[in-house]
């Protein structure tokens, strides 16, 4: 019997895949926020916290499965020395500071209504 890596599991793509859907559906809604009303702009931003929550959740899931799969230990160095390059200690670290970002921009959002 061979045993399932990180990647192949049915779970991880599916949560790929909602990642992937999630930001699409952001990236869609990006092009038209010149056009949104404050309380429009605060759903954008509480969409965007929903992908950073996924990932993070997925960075987790990620770091914890790289003891003991090589393709998900590679991914993991991969994105910390990215998240590294932009300054960050690692990715959460990096998330984390875009929540701040957002938690500000929503601030100013809502002082608007």
């Amino acid at each position: 019997m061979t045993e399932t890596t990180f990647f192949e599991s049915e779970q991880v793509q599916e949560n790929l895949n909602d990642i992937f859907n999630t930001y699409h559906e952001i990236a869609s809604m990006t092009n038209h926020l010149h056009k949104m009303d404050a309380e429009a702009r605060v759903e954008h931003i509480d969409k965007c916290k929903v992908l950073i929550d996924k990932q993070k959740n997925f960075y987790t899931r990620l770091t914890l499965a790289a003891k003991e799969d090589a393709e998900a230990a590679d991914m993991r160095t991969r994105i910390d020395a990215l998240s590294q390059a932009f300054g960050y200690k690692s990715l959460l670290d990096c998330m984390d500071a875009m929540l701040v970002t957002l938690g500000r921009a929503e601030k100013s959002q809502s002082e608007l209504d």
